[in-house]
């Protein structure tokens, strides 16, 4: 049985262009990435990046279980390639003296520097392929500037918003639309005006919060009463414009309920050990996101598991930076937050699932579809008609029954008698709500009569006849349209392109949500034998199937291999790479080799057997 041949590959290549040769160091011929030729360019800006693959596996006892390494440097004219991990005599002497200098053994923030990356060397023992590459490093300083301008226009925008409701909208309509358009305007303005600038994570956010404080804006302005917001602080006001605070009327009953007021920045504090879970989480799930270059040859079913490690990977961001954020805010100003994610991966449906996804949209973008021009007051009064009306009816609309705080109807109907059946599963479809909440509606529900906690709040009295399905659906479509119109907003002013997939992303979203929640209220019986485990598939399924529509402008751009870049920057290790991807669904193919040769070795052992 031949051992292992490790090939000099020194061929060079003249290219017409005159660019210089290329060369590939020695390299073992079972291992290669099969887009050697590809120039990268990640984001479509020239950004050539230097590609190193490392594959580590052991081989079988039968070999006497020698360890091999092999290895193959692809260089794309990289300025910054180096070679391996071949260092010169210089090189040890650079690394001594300047270890000696205290200047290469710890980082910034006092931390021992690590040899290497230790999730990294784990994948390759493991037999999983690796890939190194070396992207330009965070812009921490542009990063510093551009958050203190962000801040400074949060600030200003609020003062001129709170002037001009106080001053000019609520003396008369034309002041009132006048203040709505032009507040609306300077809005959307705001990432044209201040262009991208190149910190991608920065850039996201502007046209994210621009595009959902026009929302709140007309809300603000035109939907809540002018006695609620005329009771507001300053500090209230900025809140209720750029953050996600707790209504004051769920504060206030929660207050009358327990007979205490909580402390604002004490509950923003409970928040923060899930803030510090989520950003490992996060940073963890970068290791499996590939550079677009990477995608070109892979196949679609792994190309779809990627992007749905991605949409983990989108979730935990939005949460670490979202629900991070929000809280230090809340701390700052003493208003109590509300969470981002109501514990979306913990639904059953689509329908569900959307409605615990980014609560900070979901909400406004509920206000303004589905109450238009109504009164906050007026609004209020028809949520608790709403749920009142919950324990009459026999069906479930499950549209229009998303509101601000808690998702109404689907939640609770999984607790009464038709949903004891999935309330056996370890996935509930319940609002991941924290403790306190939870107890004062244990005491609210303990309260209720007998007969309307059975659902029959009026004796004998038959169900009341559904409500039109059509409206609440084109409704539902609509929302998720201006979702999709939002994100297409979000990718032009981020990624510097807008080709429609998220919007398609969403509208198919939308028929999907109209479609289940059709089901379910057309056929109520066959929806309630459904088990957990097929209806959490079937949505695990659905979103499998057009993650990419969603993921695909991300990868493209290199979004998230920036957000590597950062992650390095935090980590103590001292050759630091900026870029890495793990192959979950490919091994080293020099294993695979292995183990094809060590087959053949043992079946011709037993056709020596058979004729001796």
């Amino acid at each position: 049985m031949r051992g292992c041949q490790a090939e000099q590959a020194d061929d060079t290549r003249r290219e017409s262009d005159g660019k210089r040769k290329l060369s590939l160091a020695p390299s073992c011929s079972g291992c290669h990435i099969s887009n050697a030729n590809h120039k990268t360019s990640a984001c479509e800006s020239n950004v050539e990046a230097a590609f190193t693959l490392t594959c580590k596996h052991q081989k079988p006892e039968s070999r006497k279980g020698h360890d091999r390494t092999c290895s193959t440097l692809l260089v794309h004219h990289h300025p910054n390639f180096r070679y391996g991990p071949i260092m010169t005599l210089q090189d040890k002497a650079s690394e001594f003296f300047a270890g000696l200098a205290g200047k290469s053994t710890h980082s910034k923030l006092g931390f021992k520097l690590l040899p290497s990356d230790p999730v990294l060397d784990t994948f390759r023992k493991l037999g999983y392929k690796v890939v190194e590459y070396d992207v330009p490093p965070y812009p921490l300083q542009t990063a510093g500037i551009m958050s203190i301008r962000m801040l400074s226009f949060l600030i200003g925008s609020t003062i001129a918003a709170y002037f001009m409701y106080h001053n000019i909208a609520i003396k008369s309509q034309v002041g009132k639309w006048f203040s709505i358009l032009s507040l609306i305007a300077s809005l959307l303005a705001w990432p044209m005006v201040t262009g991208r600038s190149g910190v991608m994570l920065l850039d996201f956010w502007r046209p994210a919060l621009g595009f959902r404080t026009c929302l709140l804006v007309w809300d603000i302005f035109h939907i809540r009463t002018v006695e609620e917001v005329k009771a507001w602080s300053f500090a209230r006001f900025f809140a209720q414009l750029w953050t996600f605070p707790k209504e004051l009327d769920e504060i206030a009953e929660r207050t009358a309920e327990e007979g205490y007021e909580r402390n604002a920045r004490i509950e923003n504090l409970k928040g923060m050990p899930k803030v510090a879970v989520e950003a490992i989480a996060m940073f963890g799930a970068l290791y499996f996101i590939p550079p677009y270059e990477l995608t070109r040859n892979m196949s679609q079913l792994a190309y779809h598991c990627y992007c749905d490690a991605l949409g983990v990977c989108i979730l935990m961001a939005l949460a670490l930076f979202g629900d991070g954020l929000l809280k230090a805010f809340g701390i700052l100003i003493n208003v109590e937050m509300a969470d981002m994610f109501e514990n979306p991966l913990g639904t059953t449906n689509i329908r569900l699932f959307w409605s615990h996804w980014n609560r900070a949209i979901a909400t406004v973008l509920h206000r303004v579809v589905f109450g238009g021009g109504k009164s906050k007051t007026s609004l209020r009064k028809k949520k608790a008609a709403a749920q009142a009306a919950v324990a009459r009816r026999s069906h479930m609309d499950g549209l229009s029954e998303t509101d601000a705080g808690h998702t109404s109807g689907e939640d609770d109907h999984a607790h009464s008698n038709g949903g004891r059946k999935r309330n056996t599963s370890g996935l509930k479809p319940l609002s991941s709500v924290n403790g306190g909440d939870a107890e004062l509606r244990k005491r609210k529900n303990a309260k209720e009569p007998a007969g309307k906690a059975n659902g029959n709040a009026r004796g004998g009295a038959p169900p009341a006849k559904k409500s039109s399905f059509f409206p609440k659906a084109v409704a539902a479509i609509v929302t998720f349209a201006m979702s999709g119109i939002f994100h297409e907003h979000i990718t032009y002013w981020t990624l510097g392109f807008a080709n429609g997939e998220n919007f398609l992303f969403f509208i198919a979203n939308g028929f999907a949500t109209v479609i289940s929640t059709w089901f379910k209220r057309t056929y109520p019986h066959l929806n309630e034998k459904i088990p957990t485990w097929a209806s959490v598939l079937m949505l695990h399924a659905f979103f499998l199937a057009v993650i990419p529509l969603f993921c695909s402008p991300f990868i493209r751009s290199g979004f998230f291999v920036q957000l590597e870049a950062l992650r390095y920057e935090l980590m103590p290790i001292r050759d630091r790479p900026r870029g890495s991807f793990v192959y979950l669904f490919a091994v080293c193919a020099t294993a695979r080799q292995e183990v094809r040769e060590l087959r053949v070795e043992r079946k011709g052992d037993r056709d020596k057997c058979k004729i001796g």
